[in-house]
C-alpha cells in the first residue's frame, strides 16, 4: 500500500524531476528497512512534492538545449583557420636544419667511435692500490696476436692453417730469451749441425702481425737457410745447439714454432731491438 502511494506521489512530481530523480527516489523507497523508514520517505517525497510546484519552477519544463549553427566556430579568431606560407616556409626551413644536425651528428659518431680500454685495477687517475680493491686482480694470459686478413695497401692475406700452441711455449719462449742471445755472439765454427729436412721445412712465406705487415721470406739454398725481412734486413741464418734457435747476426736471432700436427707455421724474430711474429701463409698473398 505505502509503495503504490509512494508512486503516485513521484508521479505527480513536474515531469523534467521525474526523469531526473525518479528512478533514484523509487530505489531508496524500495529498500527501505522497515514501514517506519517507508513511512519516513513517504514523508519527504509530500515535502519534495510541494518544493518543486512552488519553489523550483525551473524543473517544470526541461530546458531547451543549445544547438550551435551550422559550421560555427568554436572561438572567435580575427584571422584565417589555413596557416600562412611564411610560416610553412620556416617549418620546412626548420626540418630541414634539424635532419641535417641529426645526421652529421650520427655520421661523426660513426665515423669517430671512442675506445674506452677498461681493465681490472685501473681508475682514471691511474693504478689504484691493492688496499683499495674489493678483490684481487688476476692477471690476463697474453696469447700471441693473430694475423691480419688485410693490409693498408688492400692486399689481402689468405691463411689455411691452425694456430694451436700449447701453454708451456709462452714459458719456453721467456726461458730461451737469454740463450739465444748469448749464443748467437759466438763464431760459425761452435755451431751446431741440423738436419738439412729440418732446416727446409722452415722455408716458406710468413706474414708479420703488426700493423705494417711485414713480409718475411725464409729460403733454403744450397743447404742453407736465408733470411729476407722485405725492405727491412737479409741474413743468412745459422743453426745454434738450440734446434728451433737460429742466429742471424751478432744481435739478431730467430725461433720457429710448430703447431699440433708438427708443421712449422710461427717464427718469432728478434732484431735491433725488435720483436716481430709472423705466421706462415701457406695460400696465395694479393
Amino acid at each position: 500500500m505505502l509503495r503504490v502511494l509512494y508512486g503516485l506521489i513521484l508521479r505527480a512530481h513536474p515531469e523534467y524531476f521525474r526523469q531526473r530523480f525518479g528512478e533514484e527516489m523509487q530505489s531508496i523507497f524500495d529498500h527501505a528497512e522497515s514501514d517506519r523508514v517507508a513511512i519516513g520517505l513517504l514523508a519527504d517525497a509530500v515535502i519534495s512534492l510541494t518544493r518543486q510546484w512552488t519553489l523550483r519552477p525551473h524543473f517544470w519544463e526541461q530546458p531547451p538545449l543549445a544547438v550551435a549553427g551550422q559550421a560555427a566556430p568554436l572561438f572567435s579568431s580575427l584571422e584565417s583557420s589555413k596557416p600562412r606560407t611564411s610560416a610553412l616556409i620556416y617549418g620546412a626551413f626548420l626540418s630541414v636544419v634539424v635532419l641535417n644536425a641529426v645526421s652529421l651528428t650520427m655520421g661523426y659518431a660513426w665515423n669517430h667511435p671512442r675506445f674506452m680500454d677498461i681493465r681490472p685495477g685501473y681508475g682514471p687517475a691511474g693504478r689504484v692500490p691493492d688496499s683499495k680493491l674489493n678483490s684481487r686482480v688476476v692477471p690476463r694470459q697474453t696469447l700471441p696476436a693473430e694475423p691480419a686478413l688485410y693490409t693498408d695497401e688492400g692486399r689481402v692475406v689468405l691463411i689455411f692453417t691452425t694456430h694451436a700452441h700449447a701453454a708451456a711455449a709462452a714459458s719456453d719462449a721467456n726461458s730461451s730469451v737469454a740463450t739465444p742471445m748469448a749464443t748467437s755472439s759466438r763464431s760459425s765454427d761452435q755451431s751446431a749441425a741440423a738436419p738439412a729436412g729440418l732446416l727446409q721445412s722452415y722455408a716458406g712465406t710468413y706474414i708479420s702481425t703488426s700493423s705494417r705487415n711485414e713480409r718475411v721470406n725464409v729460403t733454403f739454398i744450397g743447404g742453407r737457410l736465408h733470411l729476407d725481412i722485405v725492405g727491412v734486413f737479409s741474413s743468412p741464418l745459422t743453426p745454434l745447439s738450440n734446434a728451433p734457435v737460429l742466429a742471424c747476426g751478432g744481435n739478431c736471432w730467430v725461433r720457429f714454432w710448430a703447431n699440433a700436427s708438427g708443421t712449422v707455421d710461427q717464427l718469432e724474430i728478434h732484431y735491433a731491438g725488435r720483436e716481430i711474429q709472423a705466421f706462415r701463409v701457406q695460400g696465395a698473398v694479393f
